[in-house]
């Protein structure tokens, strides 16, 4: 795989690139990590992701990138955040140790399902993939989106706010902590701050909204047994 020579509108992000092929951005990054979907990388270590060498792959495979959208959507506006190239740049070159953080600060925490796992260590480090990506593009929706949408899950299955919300806050205060560390300037510190507080309160909408269907299907299934 080589880096990236250009800088052009064809190059796209790990996020633009799952949204054209209508995956998860989980699911690219790990087709990519796996060498199985073509793709470059910039100096800074980001995937990009040609769109002729995509559509030409997809082609082959008997399928083909849909039109590309005349204007932003709805979710892509209210993702929009100021880029920060700067910092994007920092949190990916320093992913690991954002992680090894994270989980430091949940630990110190006490809770018992803050353990160390494979699982929770994968997570956080695509959160942070995702936070730089973010950074870089000037648009938090996949951030914004995959908060909400694997918080609702839990908070459907009535597990408690510890995890989506605790790993949020955790996560948080590792990428300011490694900004401050490597030198970032003050207004890339609170770019990433806000973004970070954007995706907490996501996850805690996330996890009431889930925790609402979860109250809503016991109460339906009591009714229903009353009846």
């Amino acid at each position: 795989m080589t880096h990236a020579a250009r800088d052009d509108g064809d190059l796209l992000s790990v996020s633009a690139a799952a949204g054209l092929l209508g995956v998860s951005v989980s699911s690219l990054r790990a087709w990519a990590a796996a060498g199985q979907v073509p793709h470059e990388r910039t100096p800074g270590g980001h995937r990009r992701f040609d769109r002729e060498v995509l559509r030409a792959w997809l082609a082959a495979r008997g399928g083909e990138l849909p039109q590309q959208p005349s204007g932003r959507g709805h979710a892509l506006v209210a993702g929009r955040i100021e880029a920060r190239p700067v910092a994007a740049g920092v949190i990916s070159a320093n992913s690991r140790q954002i992680v090894s953080d994270a989980l430091a600060l949940m630990a110190d925490g006490g809770h018992p399902s803050h353990r160390r796992t494979h699982a929770r260590s994968d997570r956080l480090a695509e959160q942070v993939c995702d936070l730089a990506d973010a950074l870089e593009a000037g648009d938090l929706s996949v951030c914004l989106r995959e908060a909400e949408w694997q918080a609702h899950r839990h908070g459907a299955a009535g597990l408690p706010a510890t995890q989506p919300v605790g790993e949020a806050l955790a996560l948080g205060r590792a990428v300011e902590r490694t900004l401050r560390d490597h030198g970032c300037g003050e207004r890339d510190i609170t770019v990433a701050r806000s973004a970070l507080d954007r995706i907490i309160w996501r996850a805690a909408a996330g996890l009431a909204a889930g925790r609402r269907s979860r109250e809503q299907a016991h109460d339906g299934l009591v009714m229903g047994h009353a009846a």
